[in-house]
Formats: C-alpha cells, structure tokens, sequence
C-alpha cells in the first residue's frame, strides 16, 4: 500500500508506517507475525469512524488489536492497516438501570481494571482469563471469553447488556437487550453464534470481523462471594479426570472454578516462582475454588474434599492438599496457574525461525464425554514423540491444549492431531473452539464444525456489516 494514500487521510493522527521501527511491537501476537503497512494508536472513536470510512472508500483492509494477546492471529495485520485501540480506555459509568447493575466500559480497557473499578464500588464481573492484566474487554467479548471462574459464571455473552460498534461505512449503532432475553450460556463453537436473534449476539465471538466495539454494557453481580482456592496432587492423569468428572456430576453450586493441570502443564507449571514441591510421583492437579458464606461452611466444604479425593488418591497425597484462604495466596495460585501458558507461548518462540512453535487448541465436549475425548487427545500426542500438555477448564469440558514442535515437519504433524482431536469434539457434541476464536490459524477448523451452508450463511452477516470485506480480513474465513 503506498504510504502517501494514508498520508492524504489526516497528518495529525498517531501513524506509524512501515520501515519505523516502532512498527516492530505491532506485527505480532501470542502465535503468529504478520506484516502492517501502518499502524494507527486511535485516540478517540471519531478517529476510528474518518479512518473507517476512508479506508472503506480506498478498499484498505482494516484489523483491530489492542494488546495482541489473541492466540490464533486475528490481532495480526498481514497488510493494509491496523487499529490500536490501547488508548481507548476508561470508565464511562457505573450504575443501576432497571435494578440491574452494570458498567459501561470503553473497549481499550484492560480487563482487570474493569473488576477493579466495579469492586470497589460492591459490585463483581466474574469473567477474566488468566491473562486478566494484560488482556481488554473489548477483545474479550470479541471472543466470548471464559476464564478460570467460568464452572460457575460461565462465559462472556451473557454479561453483555449491550455494545456500541462502529461499521465499515463509519456510522455508529448501540444495539441493547431487551429485558426478557435470556442469553446463551454455551461455549463458542468457532465462527459466529448461529442462533443470533439480535445483532449483539452477532458481534459476541466475531473476532474484529463485523466492526469495532468500542463500548460495551456489561451487567453486573452483586459483590464476590469469599472463597478459598486448593491445589490436588494426583499420581496421574486418569486418576484426577476421573476425580474431576465425579465432582461435576455432584453439581456443587458452590464450586466457582474447577481446572485440571496434566503432568506436561505441571511441568510447566514448576518453572513458577515459590511453587510449593508435592509428593514424589506427583502427575497432575486439580486446581479449584468455592464459594462459602461463614467459616462453619468452609470448613464442612474442605472436609468434603479430603475424603472425595481419598477415592482417587494415596493418604500421602490427600494430606498434601495446599488450600490458599488470603488473598495474597490466591493471587500466587492464580499466578502458578498463569505460568503454564506463559511457558507454553515462550518455548513456542523458540522454534519460530525453523517453522515449528506452538499449536494450541481449546476443543470442547460435553462433560458426559471428556474421558473419552482425552483419552484419544492422548493417544494423539503420545504417537508425535513431542511435547504436549492439557490443562484449564476441564470441569467445562473445555482443556487448552498444547504440542510444541521444533521443525516446520513436526508442526505439520501436530496440526494434523489437532484436526483430527477438532473432529473427535465435534463427533461427540463439542466445538472447535470454546473461546480463543478461529482467527486467521485456525480456519481449516470452520469446515469441521459447520456445514457448507451455514459458512455461506456467515458470510452473506458479514456482508451485511462489510459489504468490501475490508474488515479483519483473514479471520474466520480463509
């Protein structure tokens, strides 16, 4: 694209062209690099609205990113322009409406500033991936996003009470709920949410395709239960999904967060900082938290505990139990948890230069099914002779996935198992993607999940929001 087409746009916007090595920060995301002609660090949403409608009447291809912690590409521009929106944060309101609280949010801010601000005035959004500090709400809702709390509060969607988007042709539109609606509960499948009745439910998980959101109404709880965190010890695998499994099936409606973490995710875990040492043998966790109301309760609920695991565990094992009460521990679990993608990301880098990296998956099955289902992604990955892990959201049915491949020859590979573990979720009543998207890695999955005719059926949305298509070009659709 020649710089001089940008340049007729406006000389007072905060451009960064290519060949500026400012430029640099802005190519990549967690899994891929990508190649911008320029960057663009909006400063308001009328920047965003001239700069949209000057890039839909040039045909210019238009992505949005803000902390590129998107981990399948859609916050990677591989031409044309990219839109920052990292200065668009704050708080516009908190409040009631209709006795129901909410915040509205602009897009550009980072997730845990928004539980922050709503805390402190009594109030709690449960939703936040681990990466709560780094990651923007906007992004999140681009996504539907989970996290860790997500056994109980499950995911984004049905937080959204409303969004503010600004289209390719530059005009804004707030669309809203109305007051009867009840939003879906499910995880993502990958690509758009086919049984949308209104727009918002379009735009939630569409991955920068349709248009930028950049506000969002999300609706409120009142203030956060306490609750107490605990680290399991298993001597293996099979034995903390089966404990898993059995303790989903008890419907606890106490359990906010229930996650496993597989010996390949443990050991990942352990290049963390100050984690405690469990028992010689020690292959996987179970990482949780619950609710209680008075110190009675919480006892009772830890005693509970001690003698479900005793079913699946050695003494030696179940006296190992590591519970985090303070909030100082919490955070430090949290923190552990953290590491193992974080390590994941970093190795993935490595091998960057020779084509191999990361290939990470976030499949999902329903929990009736996640034996089955991680029974063959095991039996996939040990056949590669590579790296690999499983962890995160199994009470959901939904693990975070991970091989790391050293050559473009292993990577292939690896992909291949991800295909075939894709179509095994799908088989069983899964999805593809439970949160982090399809992005631009990923749209050999779309096939896998939906019919040809409902891929057309996206895309004629799309077309309905991007006639040119100069929006997120890329992702979702290849």
């Amino acid at each position: 694209m020649d710089k001089q087409t940008l340049y007729e746009l406006s000389t007072d916007l905060d451009l960064i062209f290519k060949g500026d090595e400012r430029i640099e920060t802005y190519r990549e995301d967690t899994m891929m690099r990508g190649d911008p002609d320029a960057v663009l660090r909006a400063r308001d949403e009328k920047e965003i609205s001239d700069v949209l409608v000057f890039c839909n009447r040039n045909n210019i291809p238009v992505t949005f990113c803000a902390s590129r912690t998107s981990m399948t590409g859609s916050s990677v521009a591989m031409k044309g322009l990219l839109i920052s929106a990292e200065k668009l944060e704050g708080i516009i309101d908190i409040g009631i409406d209709d006795k129901t609280p909410f915040a509205r949010v602009k897009a550009g801010t980072i997730t845990a500033e928004v539980q922050k601000a709503v805390e402190e005035v009594g109030y709690f959004f449960p939703v936040a991936p681990t990466s709560r500090n780094e990651c923007r709400i906007g992004a999140n809702v681009s996504t539907n996003a989970t996290g860790e709390d997500s056994f109980k509060y499950g995911p984004l969607r049905p937080y959204v009470l409303g969004i503010e988007v600004i289209l390719a042709d530059g005009s804004k539109n707030l669309f809203k709920r109305s007051k009867d609606e009840k939003p879906s509960y499910e995880q993502n499948r990958g690509g758009y949410f086919t049984d949308w009745k209104s727009p918002i439910d379009l735009f939630i998980g569409s991955e920068g395709t349709l248009g930028f959101i950049s506000e969002i109404i999300l609706k409120l709880l009142p203030k956060s239960p306490d609750f107490f965190s605990a680290l399991i010890p298993f001597p293996s695998n099979v034995k903390a999904l089966e404990c898993l499994v059995e303790i989903v099936k008890k419907k606890n409606p106490s359990l906010r967060a229930l996650e496993f973490i597989d010996s390949g995710a443990l050991s990942a875990m352990k290049t963390a900082d100050k984690l405690p040492s469990f028992p010689d043998g020690t292959n996987a966790l179970i990482y949780f938290k619950e609710e209680f109301r008075d110190n009675k309760e919480k006892e009772h609920a830890i005693g509970k505990w001690y003698r479900h695991v005793s079913f699946f565990a050695p003494k030696n094992f179940v006296d190992a139990i590591i519970i985090a009460e303070t909030n100082k521990q919490k955070e430090e679990f949290r923190l552990w948890r953290h590491r193992i993608p974080e390590w994941a990301n970093e190795e993935g880098r490595k091998y960057w230069a020779a084509g191999g990296g990361k290939v990470g998956s976030d499949w999902w099955v329903p929990v009736n099914s996640l034996l089955e289902m991680m029974e063959y992604f095991y039996n996939e990955a040990q056949n590669l002779h590579l790296p690999y892990m499983a962890y995160a959201h199994l009470g959901r049915g939904h693990p975070h996935t991970n091989i790391i491949a050293k050559t473009y020859q292993e990577k292939k590979a690896a992909e291949e198992v991800l295909i075939r573990c894709c179509r095994k979720a799908v088989s069983l009543g899964g999805g593809v993607s439970g949160e982090h998207g399809i992005g631009k890695i990923h749209t050999n999955l779309m096939p896998i999940q939906h019919s040809f005719e409902t891929i057309c059926k996206m895309k004629e949305w799309k077309k309905q929001y991007d006639p040119k298509w100069i929006i997120g070009r890329g992702n979702l659709f290849n």
